[in-house]
């Protein structure tokens, strides 16, 4: 964060979906200057002050990787991003996609990967924790005292994109090419990372319904 200066800018790009805006918004940041860089859907609320008290904290922590929680009245994915009053920050081993903040050498590292991803589904959980290890920036943290509303109810992933795939076809493909990444590159992740963020290991009663539905076209 540079204090003492102000920069405003619009820019205009018309795209599919969010994977493919992240990889606009790279392109354009990568001659500029910055230390974070925040990723915010269009449908959520939270106030400049509050932005700027995020950065704050972000700073003063360290973080390499970070979001506001959720606030309790929003629409939500995960309960584990929802506030939690008087908390201080948490760390986790992700954050979700809807408002994630990283350093600049994190977010731009995974430009190829943006390439490949219409709908940005797993990048959050998949991506950006193996590129933190590449880069052994793994601070990560939901930092309680700043909240985000998200106003709309989440969708379910299943609108098909240009290429075929719909949201959780592209992040089942982006986890097994990390996986992969993983095993032949031989990052610092711990057993317990690993289960938490990759599910290696475990059953995965998620993957099984979404796949039961979109083999009944429900």
């Amino acid at each position: 964060m540079t204090y003492g200066k102000f920069m405003s800018e619009c820019i205009s790009v018309k795209t599919e979906f969010k994977g493919v805006l992240m990889l606009e918004v790279c392109k354009y940041v990568k001659p500029i200057d910055y230390t974070y860089i925040g990723l915010l859907d269009d449908d959520q609320g939270i106030s400049v002050s509050s932005l700027n008290r995020l950065l704050e904290i972000a700073t003063e922590n360290a973080f390499d990787v970070f979001q506001p929680a959720v606030s309790p009245d929003s629409y939500y994915s995960h309960a584990m991003f929802l506030q939690k009053p008087g908390h201080t920050p948490e760390a986790v081993h992700w954050v979700e996609i809807m408002s994630p903040f990283l350093r600049k050498q994190i977010f731009e590292l995974g430009e190829d990967f943006y390439t490949s991803n219409i709908s940005s589904y797993g990048v959050d959980r998949y991506l950006f924790p193996y590129l933190q290890r590449k880069l052994n920036l793994c601070r990560t943290a939901i930092i309680h005292e700043v909240n985000i509303r998200h106003l709309k109810p989440v969708t379910d992933g299943n609108k098909k994109f240009s290429n075929g795939l719909d949201a959780r076809e592209e992040g089942e493909l982006l986890r097994k090419k990390i996986l992969s990444l993983i095993q032949s590159e031989g990052p610092n992740f711990s057993k317990e990372a690993l289960q938490e963020i990759y599910e290696v290991g475990q059953i995965r009663w998620q993957k099984w319904k979404y796949d039961f539905k979109r083999l009944m076209g429900i």
